[in-house]
């Protein structure tokens, strides 16, 4: 019997405040490199599904005509609804086929929360840990009749009733070729690059839990990767490492294969930095790429909070280290809201000390993920929504307090220059230190006096674009009257208006600027010039008209105030 394989992913659709990121699920493309390079699955057909849309039946339809003998599930916390509606289909239609599920959110404790029991009940098997050679071997066997006591590295549920086959070895991950050394990465999308695996620093909220960061890609690996890149022709490049300073062995492999093939000199590269770690060497290397947008997870400057979650931190090393990079690479500094043993006072002075030394700031709620603070919900008193994996309650945090804090939060966020609004995360740019002594040297005291002391939160720059209930009329609008389309976020910067939309095949990032003579657009209305970024074809291309038509009357009031 042909073996085919359907392997499953839902796009997140990443809301990128830069407007250059075009995401991809990369774990399930890494898997599909894994089966691509293995010999002796040359004939395996292969099925790669990988949708923005949040409908089981989309999914479904895709997989039925396509009459796999095995599904295999990239499953995330935004992905576990959908793959119960689609896995309560696939077993109606055909009950005997094979379904394995794996990825971060495959994990007995996440499948044993009531709201998941009819997920597990109709799985064959989980995949608890990296997939990559498990894969192989589930691809090559699952047609035989014992395979479920063949393959190890399996996790099998019956009704809850976990059982585990013998261990897998950990994948040597030089051994199995990246997407875009195989040449089978999507094309003009954000690039992906791993230069190690695991993270050194154990924190109780992240979810890299316990992994070993001792497996790293040689040079040779890294040069292939690269070109790969190049060949994809990749708008940017993300590096999807815990930080690009966590591994020296690592970054001594990058920067060798960065020499030989140059293609990050010319990129705009995103990624983090572990500052506490930061040399000279790492900024030299910086200093070649054309663009560095590093994020510096703070999370919290309260250092018993971060002591007891166990993520060490050096405020004054951070501080001296801020002072080297300033002008060198552009950096956000991230928090976590509603991180549990934090509290909300504590919250407002790391926000307030945030915005005297970033650029950008950025903060995220808090989710309580499998292999880090689910397994730590019952000690830190965490009470969550099941759907979202959003904190509701937790050590330090009554209900109430993180409701009038993301208020808080929310609205500091409207006030800013360039503001990033969405349902879990904001986003905000703060006016740099010399900008703002060049802007005092010409106030007069009384001036001085008027915009108020007490650092930057008062600096912040009072111009709100949208209200977070004309955000949410606008958001209607669009979803109701552009089949297939759906807004994210409104932008305003000093070269334009942006909407971040979600479209049928991916992330769209509209903008709006003042027509000129000349200049090439996409649409044009009423004295102003749309155009975009990402994935749009002829076939989509009248849904985003349709955008523009929505949100037309908004842009007429917005551009002029830019």
């Amino acid at each position: 019997m042909q073996r085919r394989i359907a392997l499953v992913a839902v796009d997140a659709q990443w809301r990128d405040p830069n407007g250059t990121f075009f995401s991809f699920s990369y774990g399930i493309e890494k898997l599909r490199a894994s089966l691509d390079s293995a010999p002796d699955l040359a004939g395996t057909e292969i099925l790669l599904l990988d949708l923005p849309s949040g409908d089981p039946e989309d999914f479904f339809e895709r997989v039925r005509e396509f009459q796999p003998t095995m599904v295999g599930l990239s499953t995330y916390v935004w992905s576990l609804s959908i793959f119960a509606g689609l896995t309560e289909r696939l077993r109606k239609h055909r009950p005997e086929l094979v379904i394995v599920a794996g990825g971060p959110s495959a994990r007995r404790s996440v499948l044993d929360l009531p709201q998941y029991h009819p997920l597990r009940d109709r799985l064959d098997a989980v995949i608890p840990g990296e997939g990559e050679e498990v894969l192989r071997q589930l691809v090559r066997h699952h047609l035989e009749p014992d395979w479920r006591t063949r393959i190890p590295g399996l996790m099998l549920p019956t009704r809850g009733l976990w059982r585990s086959t013998e261990a897998a070895e950990r994948p040597a991950i030089n051994e199995y070729p990246s997407p875009y050394q195989l040449g089978v990465a999507p094309l003009h999308k954000t690039g992906y690059v791993e230069t190690f695996r695991g993270c050194p620093i154990h924190c109780a909220f992240c979810q890299w839990g316990e992994q070993k960061s001792d497996r790293v890609h040689d040079a040779a690996y890294l040069e292939a990767h690269l070109e790969g890149l190049r060949q994809a022709d990749v708008p940017n490049v993300f590096f999807l490492d815990a930080a690009f300073n966590l591994s020296p062995r690592a970054f001594r492999a990058l920067v060798a294969a960065e020499a030989k093939v140059g293609v990050l000199k010319d990129s705009v590269v995103h990624g983090h930095l572990y500052p506490t770690f930061l040399e000279e060497y790492h900024l030299e290397f910086f200093d070649q790429i054309k663009q560095v947008q590093a994020s510096i997870g703070i999370q919290s400057f309260d250092a018993d909070v971060l002591d007891r979650l166990g993520r060490p931190f050096d405020v004054a090393r951070f501080e001296r280290v801020l002072k080297k990079i300033r002008g060198r690479l552009g950096f956000d500094i991230e928090l976590m809201f509603g991180l549990p043993g934090d509290n909300p006072s504590s919250f407002r002075r790391t926000v307030e000390r945030s915005l005297e030394l970033g650029d950008t700031v950025k903060a995220f709620k808090c989710l309580i993920l499998p292999d880090a603070l689910l397994e730590r919900a019952a000690e830190l008193s965490i009470e969550y929504d099941p759907v979202t994996f959003e904190i509701l309650s937790c050590e330090g945090w009554t209900a109430e307090d993180l409701e009038r804090e993301w208020d808080w939060l929310y609205g500091l966020a409207e006030q800013s220059e360039r503001p990033i609004l969405n349902d879990d995360w904001v986003g905000f740019a703060i006016t740099s230190a010399d900008e703002s002594a060049d802007e005092s040297a010409d106030e007069s005291p009384d001036d001085a006096h008027e915009s108020g002391e007490g650092g930057r939160v008062q600096e912040l720059v009072a111009r709100p674009l949208l209200e977070a209930h004309a955000l949410g009329r606008l958001r209607d609008a669009v979803a109701e009257l552009a089949a297939g389309w759906g807004l994210e976020a409104v932008r305003g910067e000093p070269d334009g208006l942006f909407f971040d939309l979600h479209g049928p095949d991916g992330a769209v990032v509209l903008e709006v600027v003042r027509l000129e003579q000349g200049a090439r657009y996409f649409a044009a209305r009423e004295g102003l010039a749309y155009s975009h970024r990402g994935p749009v074809d002829r076939a989509s291309s009248g849904g985003l008209q349709q955008v523009i038509d929505v949100v037309h009357a908004d842009a007429k009031k917005l551009v002029p105030a830019l």
